[in-house]
This record gives structure tokens, sequence and C-alpha cells, in this order.
């Protein structure tokens, strides 16, 4: 009897050993390899071949380009750079004047299969009040403040995760303005002419004072408290 109780405890042993065993490999995940930890959530993510330059404080931007597609990012952060690929820094040039903060790209070669350039800039501040941007594309992102003035001069301009008290927007020329849902702000003054688009998400919690000929490429809806309207004139 004592013999049988042993055999069925050491085929009991065998059983359990194979369920584990199996239940093992079948829930086991790979792990993926983690390099660093990023200081904060970024709207974009930069490849390698990127190199960053240590900046003076600046609170006003201005980037002039002289001919092609350049996309500019501003992202909030607690130290002041500029960051752009490798292939694009010769054809950049910073200065300073006062606390304004001066971009100014070269006229670039097109990219070719042999030869890419990347034409981006990634400009980080703690705080930003103005911006005048030749740029193709701008981007701000995750910027907290009382006021920006936006006096634009690209084809796009988006706002993403920000929280802007009052901001003013005009432009000169033609230009989809982007405001995604993940913004707030408390009074907006956009001046939209009528060759540019306007889309609003984000909520604006006491006016918008738009100035427009019509709502033809206007966009937003109950996340506007109140709206006020004048005729946009150039």
């Amino acid at each position: 009897m004592f013999d049988r109780y042993k055999w069925l405890l050491i085929i009991a042993g065998i059983l359990l050993l194979a369920l584990g065993t199996w239940y093992y490999f079948s829930h086991a995940k790979t792990l993926k390899k983690v390099n660093g930890t990023a200081e904060y959530d970024t709207l974009v993510q930069q490849t390698t071949h990127y190199k960053k330059i240590p900046l003076n404080p600046f609170k006003y931007v201005m980037v002039t380009c002289d001919i092609g597609p350049v996309k500019v990012y501003l992202e909030a952060d607690q130290k002041s750079a500029i960051e752009f690929h490798q292939t694009f820094m010769k054809y950049v040039e910073i200065s300073y004047k006062g606390d304004t903060l001066m971009v100014h790209t070269l006229k670039t070669p097109k990219s070719t299969k042999d030869s890419t350039i990347t034409k981006q800039i990634y400009i980080h501040t703690p705080e930003i009040k103005y911006y005048m941007g030749e740029a193709t594309q701008t981007t701000f992102s995750n910027f907290g403040t009382d006021y920006m003035k936006v006096d634009n001069r690209s084809s796009y301009i988006r706002f993403y995760a920000c929280e802007i008290k009052d901001l003013d927007l005009t432009t000169n020329k033609s230009c989809n303005f982007m405001l995604d849902d993940n913004s707030a702000f408390d009074k907006i003054d956009a001046a939209i002419n009528p060759h540019s688009a306007f889309t609003c998400r984000g909520p604006v919690h006491t006016q918008l004072f738009l100035k427009a000929n019509n709502l033809a490429n206007i966009r937003f809806g109950l996340n506007v408290k109140k709206l006020v309207m004048r005729k946009y004139v150039p």
C-alpha cells in the first residue's frame, strides 16, 4: 500500500511540473531593451544624427528662410537649446538681438538619393512670448503661458498639448491653423485672412475674437464659450 501511494505522489509531482513548464512558456513575453528615459513627452521623436546646442535664455523667436521647405518644432523644456540634423547644420545661422533668438536658414540644395538633407529645427525653451516664422510648418507643443503672440508666415501652424491663457494669431499669407483638442485657452484673438483656415478643437473658456470675412474655412463647436466676430481688414 505504501509503494502505491508513493508512486501516485511521484506521478502527481511530474504532472504538476509539466503543467507549470507549459504555463511558463505559453505566457512568456519578450522584453524590450530600454536605453534611456525621456525627460518629458515630446510631439516628434527625433532619429539619430541630430545635434543639440545650448542657447542663451530668450522669450522671442524669429525664423527667416531664404527658400525651400523647413519645419520648425518649438517644445517646452527647462533649458533653452536648438537642435537640427547634421546634414542641415551648415545651412542654419543663429544670432541674438536682446532677448530675441534669430534663426536664419540659408538657401539649401535639394535632397537627392545619395545626399538627403533633413530640414527640421527643434527649439527648446521654458517660455515663449512672441514668434515670427517663415518656416513651411511650425508646431508648438507642451507650452503653458499667460500670453503668446504668433505673427505667422508659415503655411501650417499647430498647437499641441498647450495651455495658453491669451493667444494672439495673425498671418499675412495662406495658412492652416490647427488647435488640437488636448490644448486649452482662455481667450483667442485671431485674424484669419480669406486664404487661410482656422480649426479650434480645444476649449476656449472665455472668448474667441475672430477677424474673418466668413466662416467658410473656420471650424469650432461647443468648445468655444463665446464668439465675437469682426470683418477682416488687411
